[in-house]
């Protein structure tokens, strides 16, 4: 009897990718983020220029309040900090727009290693995928209909496979 691709779906990616934030969103929480997803598109909301050497921190907010915030960012060096303090008012204009309200009104710069490193693609793999993994592969991403999910999903499941 043929399974339901309804409920398989439902108990595949989806239910990861909702742990996941749940996991970071407690873990997150108690630095003052509130929104994940501000970490999750720092690159895209500063720029890669200042992303590369600026990550949030922390977020404080005044009691009992959610706007007027200070966001508390690591920065790797005085370059880098000089760029903040000149961009501030840009940044914050763009984080704001981004979280969608007045949430954050200043920067703290503070300087030091930031709190997480990107992460760095390996070079080659030492192995290549058996028969059996490429087959169980294949039919898990069969009923995904565009193209582009489809192949993403599958270079996520090879290199899961190759961990």
């Amino acid at each position: 009897m043929k399974k339901d691709t309804t409920e398989r779906r439902q108990n595949g990616l989806n239910l990861v990718s909702s742990d996941l934030r749940a996991m970071a969103r407690s873990v997150l929480g108690k630095r003052g983020f509130s929104c994940v997803d501000l970490i999750a598109c720092w690159e895209d909301i500063v720029g890669t220029q200042l992303a590369g050497g600026v990550r949030p921190d922390k977020i404080s907010y005044p009691r009992a309040q959610r706007t007027g915030g200070t966001l508390h960012v690591k920065v790797l060096g005085g370059a880098f900090a000089i760029m903040v303090e000149h961009q501030k008012k840009i940044l914050l204009e763009k984080i704001n727009t981004f979280l969608g309200y007045a949430a954050i009104s200043d920067i703290k710069i503070v300087q030091g290693i930031p709190f997480y490193k990107p992460i760095q693609k390996s070079q080659s793999s030492h192995r290549s995928l058996t028969t059996e993994e490429e087959n169980t592969l294949r039919r898990k991403v069969a009923d995904i209909e565009d193209p582009a999910l489809k192949e993403a999903v599958y270079r996520l499941g090879k290199t899961i496979f190759l961990k």
